[in-house]
């Protein structure tokens, strides 16, 4: 028998071991012969190996020296981002194993360092900034809800809503319903046909399920065109997308219902931060260069320097657009679940943040891998053991799902 990694399997070996996912069920039984379709079926349930017949393997099968001195580089990076969090929990500990394995099979040796800051260091002691009252007092005006933000809001709350109605709010948008598509084609979903008809993709996955991914795709839009000046938004997508998927599969994890409402948690968790950075941007730098200088978290920063952080801002933004109240229970709630009044989704999006960043997917200006919090670990009742498993299928999912941050 021989452990060949899933991404070099090749059609036509022959299973020593059945292969299952991370919830227990028979993907492939042992004795089969591998065909190219069971390879995919692999990649999009996160199988990182299988076993199959024979006693050799071939030199491209074979595990490549480890490169010690990367390992080392790397090893000392997850340290420093790990800083802040409890180093003796056994999730921490198994998040920071699979952080230090990832980084190394990516290449990702640095410090998330997106914000373009200037070199100074703000005075712990200046007076901070009352951004609050600024918002409320509407100094500022909020982007305006897209036209099709709205009118899926309006489906989403309609019990009686069919395949046919949504089907007619996203086709109103073209660049909307082709990124929709596109989506539904990708391994993230693993369709064995492809889905042309936005209608077809809703009567498939279901109709709140395409509301809602329409609904963050359509938000996110909106600050496409922020200048990279104030923000790489390729990075910050990237996170804010990797972390959607992290959500996702960890609601699956946890048999927790509509997960696609998990996935745009996720994808709009830092939506705030974006508030901040393009309405406030020198606000924003002093609290990055406060953080770097001090080492600290950096909505722990907001918090003390702008009087609130990124998810009070992201709740704020989210009331006032009237979006789902469980989008804002999640964003609200993601750095303190266990006091949200719907705790087990905030804590996925919580725990799925934690991962993302100590992977080092993209960044929203984070450095530091937020501490975890223990009350909301324990109300998931999930083993750190299926983080592999959920590390498997955020790799592959990201990267079927990363061309769409090009669009």
């Amino acid at each position: 028998m021989i452990v060949v990694p899933t991404e070099k399997i090749k059609p036509g070996l022959i299973l020593s071991e059945a292969v299952r996912d991370m919830n227990g069920r028979l993907l492939l039984a042992r004795g089969h012969e591998i065909q190219a379709e069971h390879i995919r079926i692999f990649k999009m349930w996160g199988i990182t190996d299988v076993t199959v017949e024979g006693n050799t393997c071939n030199d491209d099968q074979l595990e490549p020296e480890i490169n010690l001195e990367l390992m080392d580089e790397i090893r000392k990076t997850v340290d420093a981002i790990f800083s802040n969090t409890d180093p003796d929990h056994p999730a921490i500990k198994e998040i920071r194993r699979l952080a230090v394995q990832y980084r190394y099979k990516h290449n990702i040796t640095d410090i998330a360092d997106d914000m373009p800051i200037e070199e100074f260091t703000i005075s712990r002691h200046e007076h901070k900034v009352d951004l609050t009252a600024k918002l409320k007092k509407k100094k500022i005006v909020l982007p305006e809800i897209p036209s099709v933000v709205f009118e899926l809001n309006e489906v989403i709350a309609n019990p009686m809503s069919s395949a046919d109605s949504i089907a007619r709010v996203v086709n109103r948008s073209p660049s909307l319903t082709a990124l929709l598509l596109k989506i539904v084609n990708s391994s993230f979903y693993g369709f064995p046909s492809k889905i042309s008809r936005v209608s077809h993709a809703v009567t498939l996955i279901g109709t709140r399920e395409i509301s809602a991914l329409a609904l963050g795709i359509s938000i996110l839009s909106i600050f496409k065109n922020i200048p990279k000046e104030i923000i790489d938004m390729y990075s910050f997508l990237k996170h804010s997308l990797a972390c959607g998927i992290a959500s996702r599969i960890l609601a699956a994890q946890s048999n927790f219902p509509q997960t696609e409402q998990l996935f745009v948690s996720g994808l709009l968790h830092d939506l705030g931060r974006l508030i901040l950075y393009i309405y406030f941007p020198q606000e924003s730098r002093n609290v990055l260069s406060r953080a770097r200088s001090g080492c600290r978290l950096l909505y722990e920063e907001e918090t003390d320097y702008l009087g609130c952080n990124h998810a009070e801002v992201g709740k704020m933004l989210m009331k006032q657009w009237k979006l789902p109240h469980i989008l804002e229970n999640n964003v609200w709630y993601h750095h303190r679940p266990s006091k949200a009044q719907q705790p087990i989704p905030a804590a996925l999006v919580h725990l799925a943040d934690i991962i993302v960043n100590s992977l080092g997917i993209g960044s929203s200006g984070e450095k530091f891998v937020p501490p975890l919090d223990h009350n909301a670990w324990e109300n998931l009742e999930l083993s750190p053991s299926c983080f592999e498993n959920v590390v498997g299928q955020v790799s592959h999912q990201f990267a079927s799902l990363e061309s769409i941050l090009h669009v």
